[in-house]
């Protein structure tokens, strides 16, 4: 726009008093909103409304350097010479060839602010963002007020919540009002992590601020409602906190239980080994900063519960009485009692109370029945998985247990391995016969009692339960797969492959464990054991019965008598079987203590003819070592 479009511009004269308003801050909401339409409506506004703002904007600047004072000083001066003061060459405002051509002409030009520019005095009101503003005035005070919040948090916050927040573990966070300077301040010393949560509720406690973040600070206090919460110290120490319960981290290796439940445990080492072993050669060493500096303890407040490997429980009930349980290792519990000396070791299995007796204020120790029922421990913040069942198939076809192997087996007369199925009779010795190849099948036997008990395992154990028989073996014991397709086109003879009842007894389509009556084979399951540590055989389970195969009358098959033993002791015997009477389903418990699992069958007292006998899907269900130990010592 033009000196000479700006003097006669814009005919709408609403324009130059909304813009004057504007400037001056006494704008209303309404006039605004008038003066937004007019510039949306025409670029001739818009290009007034700018070149207006910018001479504006300019006098503001000359004015605040000291224009006014020279003003007022020149007193008569005419409006032309004012204003070449203000425009000249000699002010403090940008030379004019700086300047747009357009705004040039438009300071020079006397006319138009005589015309157009009003003359700003003192009394003048100044913008809106003047010094002395409302908007400055709102800003001033909005700043004065996030000053006076963030002093107030900074003299709440407790020391370990600016180093949670920081990401530096060194940080030393904020400094409260009337504090030391944080330099001055030792830095924060961090002795583990928070490694899981289950359900936490934090206590309402208003006083008590839940944490923030996972460092585990020294000193810091935890209040659980409800729920679990795993520590992991640096040392390797782990420690689960069940709600509701109250702990306080006070060294590197333990903490201060005031109330509740906790189960720690501390993995073997080398150096705790030996520190624990002079700890029980000296009776004369207790509770300690020699123990303490070694040896992961918590303390309560009626004893002193120090761990010597591995893991224990202990709980804190609301009169001050402590428990302790060991869960595996050896702990020494140690009661608080000023100059009295009361302590205990306590071995795996073992428990321990210490009672406060208020009236006396004094505590004793109590073990065994004395001390009462022992409450239970969380010992996992989550069940360990269940381990994969043992595949007897497996095992019999030379695997461990834990693989799919098939299409193998065992000679029952030699105990040698077989290949292939073997059709054939075998001559057998009548004596138990060790399967040396592999380790965990004990042997093979014949099941016939013609001459006395029969062993069945390794160790000696003998039944005499058993029937005469003919005293013949045939074929082998075999692991045949589900899928025979393949197999069963190279051997078509073998009723191994041509039974047509064979899926009945597969639902888990695993497999079949085969073999002929007059057969006997024993696992072994402490053998197992030492080679899969971290689980153990709960259950035997197997869907057993008689194949049939490629003929039209089911009374062609023979029977058979079925035995389970476990170290020589009868679980299960079922007597004349037939196909007819289906499938048979076997179950049975397996405890820890457990060495031998026996299966044997006979032929039934009428001849080994079609004796064919199926254990489908046979397994023993596993559970982990941790899981059977958590039933028997958290109770």
């Amino acid at each position: 726009m033009s000196p000479r479009d700006f003097q006669s511009a814009p005919a709408d004269r609403r324009l130059w008093s909304l813009t004057e308003a504007m400037c001056d801050g006494s704008i209303a909401p309404d006039q605004l909103e008038t003066l937004e339409s007019l510039l949306r409506e025409s670029e001739e506004a818009r290009l007034f409304y700018s070149a207006y703002m910018d001479v504006h904007g300019r006098l503001l600047w000359r004015f605040r350097s000291g224009a006014e004072t020279e003003l007022h000083a020149a007193g008569g001066q005419t409006d032309a010479a004012a204003d070449s003061t203000i425009g000249g060459r000699d002010s403090t405002f940008p030379d004019s060839d700086a300047l747009e051509p357009g705004v040039t002409e438009i300071f020079q030009s006397p006319a138009s602010r005589s015309n157009y520019i009003p003359y700003y005095s003192q009394s003048q009101s100044p913008g809106i963002f003047y010094v002395g503003g409302p908007v400055f005035s709102y800003m001033v005070a909005s700043v004065f007020m996030c000053f006076l919040l963030l002093g107030f948090w900074a003299y709440k916050l407790p020391s370990d919540r600016g180093s949670s927040i920081a990401s530096n573990e060194n940080s030393r966070g904020l400094t409260a009002f009337g504090e030391d300077s944080p330099h001055d301040r030792p830095a924060p010393v961090f002795v583990g992590r928070i490694t899981g949560m289950a359900g936490v509720k934090w206590s309402d406690d208003p006083d008590y601020l839940p944490p923030i973040g996972v460092n585990v600070r020294l000193g810091r206090q935890y209040k659980l409602k409800s729920g679990l919460m795993e520590i992991t110290y640096k040392t390797g120490a782990k420690v689960i906190l069940e709600g509701p319960c109250a702990y306080k981290v006070d060294s590197r290796t333990g903490g201060y239980l005031q109330q509740g439940k906790l189960t720690a445990r501390v993995e073997k080492n080398d150096e705790l080994g030996i520190r624990s072993k002079e700890l029980e050669d000296k009776s004369d060493i207790h509770h300690s900063t020699f123990i303490n500096h070694y040896l992961f303890s918590v303390t309560t407040p009626t004893a002193v519960v120090t761990d010597l490997g591995t893991e224990f429980g202990v709980e804190v009930d609301r009169d001050g009485n402590t428990a302790s349980r060991v869960f595996e290792g050896t702990v020494r519990v140690e009661v608080v009692n000023g100059g009295s000396k009361q302590d205990v070791v306590l071995h795996e299995g073992d428990a321990a109370r210490v009672f406060s007796d208020k009236p006396a204020a004094l505590k004793r120790l109590a073990t065994d029945e004395a001390a009462g029922e022992m409450p239970s421990f969380v010992r996992r913040l989550a069940p360990p998985p269940t381990p994969k069942p043992i595949d007897l198939l497996d095992i019999v076809a030379g695997g461990n247990g834990l693989g799919n192997k098939r299409e193998c087996g065992i000679d029952p007369s030699t105990g040698m391995e077989d290949s292939m199925f073997q059709i054939e009779y075998r001559e057998n010795s009548r004596r138990f016969i060790p399967v040396a190849w592999n380790e965990i099948i004990d042997g093979v036997f014949m099941p016939d009692c013609r001459n006395g008990s029969v062993q069945i395992d390794s160790i000696g154990h003998k039944f005499g339960g058993f029937p005469e028989t003919d005293g013949r073996q045939f074929g082998s014991i075999w692991s045949r797969a589900a899928d025979v397709g393949q197999v069963r086109e190279k051997i078509t003879r073998s009723w191994v492959y041509s039974m047509v009842n064979g899926a009945q007894f597969m639902p888990e389509r695993r497999g079949l464990l085969v073999f002929y009556a007059n057969t006997g084979i024993t696992f072994d399951l402490g053998a197992l054991r030492k080679i899969h540590s971290n689980i153990w055989p709960a259950r035997f389970q197997a869907v057993a019965g008689l194949a049939d195969g490629e003929h039209s009358n089911p009374e062609d098959f023979g029977q058979v008598d079925l035995w389970v033993l476990v170290d020589g002791q009868l679980k299960f015997k079922r007597e004349k079987l037939r196909v007819s009477d289906g499938v048979v389903k076997l179950d049975i418990e397996l405890a820890t203590s457990d060495h031998f699992l026996t299966l044997a069958v006979s032929d039934g007292g009428n001849g080994i003819g079609l004796d064919c006998v199926v254990f489908g899907d046979p397994v023993l269900e596993a559970a982990s070592t941790e899981n059977r130990k958590e039933g028997q010592l958290s109770k």
